[in-house]
Parts: C-alpha cells; structure tokens; sequence
C-alpha cells in the first residue's frame, strides 16, 4: 500500500512540475520572440517542379530570394521604401492574384532586368 502512496506522488508532483513549466514558457514566449517575429513571405512565386522565387522581409530589409530543391540563393537586396510604395500602389486583388502581383512588383524594383 506504501508503494502506491509513493507513486502517486511521484506522479502528481511530475504534472506539477510539467505544468509550471508549461505556464512559464507561455509567459516567456511573447517577451522572446515579438508577435510577428522577424522574418516575413511578402509573397511566393512558384516557377517550377521545386523551384520558386519569393520576396522576404528580413528585419526591415527587403530580399528576393530564389528558392530550389537543396538550396536558397539571395538574388537581390530590395529597397525597403520603392517595395512598400508598390504595394501600396497595388489594388487588393492584384496582391491576391499571386502571378500579376508579384510579377508586376517584380519587374518594377528591377527594372526588367531579370
């Protein structure tokens, strides 16, 4: 009987320690990493079988990045301001519409270049 009494501690004191842990990482979590965090998509333009060119925002700093099967290439940093104004500038449904938006944006900040 004495060894069922000991369990049963072991086991309540275990959830105990289990949920104060849980709590204080809950508590800890929005002081460590901010609500939106650092890194955002603006958007993703898939251009093949694994294969994608997508737009991130990296701490206030605007990137295009080209994206493949085993790696991730920066192809350009974007000017913060000229990318915000184009967005900005776009109507809703061209943001929705994946292809037009994001070719239209895309072709700005480069110039045609690519």
């Amino acid at each position: 009987m004495n060894i069922y009494f000991e369990f049963i501690k072991m086991i309540s004191a275990l959830l105990v320690v289990l949920g104060l842990m849980f709590l204080l990482l809950k508590l800890l979590k929005h002081r460590i990493m901010p609500k939106g965090g650092f890194i955002n998509m603006i958007h993703y333009q898939p251009l093949g079988t694994k294969r994608a060119i997508a737009i991130v925002k990296i701490a206030n700093e605007y990137f295009a990045l080209g994206l493949c099967e085993n790696s991730i290439s920066v192809i350009t940093k974007m000017d913060a301001n000229q990318i915000e104004s184009q967005l900005k500038e776009l109507p809703t449904e061209d943001i929705q519409d994946e292809g037009f938006g994001f070719k239209k944006i895309f072709s700005k900040l480069t110039g045609g270049r690519i």
